[in-house]
């Protein structure tokens, strides 16, 4: 699902890395445990899971975070808006 308003700027699990783009205001960084069936390899990959993405609004930002239930994920280290 696209979420207009919002840019991926850094997903490591995916190879995701562009640069940051300040002309979107907000932005939301989430960091996640690696997933448990596969820790070691991934840890030595990638580390944890780290998104980044920046929004036009706070609430396309919340939209993402509600499409993709980060708030309740279970790998969920920490999630930030700013």
């Amino acid at each position: 699902m696209a979420i207009e308003g919002i840019k991926l700027i850094r997903h490591n699990a995916r190879g995701v890395d562009l640069p940051d783009d300040p002309t979107y205001p907000h932005r939301l960084d989430a960091i996640l445990r690696p997933p448990e069936f596969m820790q070691i390899a991934f840890l030595l990959l990638y580390g944890n899971e780290e998104i980044c993405v920046r929004g036009m609004t706070r609430e396309a930002l919340e939209k993402f975070v509600t499409v993709n239930n980060l708030r309740n994920h279970p790998r969920l280290i920490s999630l930030t808006i700013s």
